[in-house]
């Protein structure tokens, strides 16, 4: 199956705020010291990490489908 670049770029912005609200909330999670919480904090780090590779797959997709 293969998807519109509209759906792609769709499914870019919902991976960049992902991204974006996971950071947000490790940085307050730190700056709140809390340390309770290692997996919360263990279990936002991987989520950073697979988004950071699916935005980097999902960009160059479109990138391709661009050109």
């Amino acid at each position: 199956m293969t998807e519109s670049l509209a759906e792609m770029r769709k499914a870019r912005s919902m991976l960049v705020l992902l991204l974006a609200t996971c950071q947000q909330t490790l940085v307050a999670l730190e700056a709140a010291g809390n340390v309770l919480d290692t997996d919360l904090t263990d279990d936002l780090t991987r989520m950073i990490e697979r988004t950071e590779t699916e935005l980097e797959a999902l960009t160059a997709k479109i990138v391709a489908a661009s050109a």
